[in-house]
């Protein structure tokens, strides 16, 4: 009899120290990026303005005379766009406008770019 109670007292000891728990875990949170990008164009200047969303910049590039021949193309202007956007995350910047030398260059481009810096890329 005391085998008896003495097999049955050490299952559930025996059970109890086996029993595996789930681990649980929490799905990891993507963050995601969202960058959003605005050209403007000013054809009198030959300036190609841009505006990214988060960032306290305007920044302008002024076009050579080629790119101001392949800028009325769907593959030169994404080429100048992507050339720019390069530059800007090199920190590439040579001049800043105010808001008056802004105006002076280009009333459209002081629109565009609102009451933030002018940034010249090149």
């Amino acid at each position: 009899m005391f085998s008896v109670l003495l097999t049955f007292g050490l299952i559930p000891a025996v059970l109890s120290t086996t029993t595996h728990h789930p681990h649980h875990t929490r799905p990891h949170a993507h963050h995601l990026v969202n960058e959003g990008f605005a050209f403007h164009y000013d054809h009198t200047t030959h300036i190609l303005a841009l505006t990214i969303t988060g960032r306290h910049h305007c920044y302008l590039y002024v076009l050579s005379a080629i790119e101001q021949q392949s800028v009325h193309t769907s593959a030169g202007l994404h080429a100048i766009e992507k050339n720019m956007i390069d530059l800007v995350d090199s920190h590439t910047s040579t001049a800043t406008f105010n808001f008056h030398d802004l105006n002076q260059l280009s009333h459209n481009l002081r629109v565009f770019c609102g009451q933030v810096p002018a940034v010249k890329l090149n």
